[in-house]
């Protein structure tokens, strides 16, 4: 029985790659997905956190998708680029996971399997500092984990 609850767990997991993957960038970890909402998806201005009508359209067709699977949490990182000081960045990406946060709950998905964290500067997702590589640093990730694994009820790590 607890072999056929794991295959229906990675189909499912399965089926949520492969749909988000048609939205946006998305990549498997051992805990289950995450959705990399970067400049191709919700291109945050420098020093901004707000959500434009294109963000939230496409937050809008993420949560559809989200609220036909159970049982799963779903974690929102924010990050910034390296301008400014680390404690400005920290505060900023903060809001931006927050701004995210807050529309996929205005959008259905329940705050009780919600959780954000902001990483600031800390983990650039491109090296440099060419207004390229800024913008791709000024991001938000979205993870999708299995409560299954996540037995500790903590933030994973990306």
């Amino acid at each position: 029985e607890a072999e056929q609850i794991q295959r229906e767990r990675q189909a499912e997991l399965d089926r949520l790659e492969r749909v988000l993957g048609e939205m946006v960038e998305t990549r498997r970890t051992a805990l289950g997905l995450v959705m990399n909402l970067g400049t191709d998806a919700i291109e945050f201005e420098f020093d901004r956190a707000d959500l434009g009508l294109e963000e939230r359209e496409l937050l809008s067709r993420i949560s559809g998708v989200l609220l036909t699977s159970t049982g799963y949490s779903v974690y929102v990182y924010g990050h910034t680029d390296d301008v400014g000081t680390e404690e400005y960045n920290q505060l900023l990406s903060e809001r931006r996971a927050e701004s995210v946060s807050d529309y996929l709950v205005a959008s259905g998905i329940s705050a009780d399997i919600l959780a954000t964290r902001g990483y600031g500067q800390s983990s650039p997702r491109v090296a440099g500092i060419s207004a390229e590589a800024r913008a791709s640093n000024r991001r938000v990730e979205i993870g999708i984990v299995d409560v299954n694994v996540d037995v500790m009820g903590e933030v994973p790590e990306q």
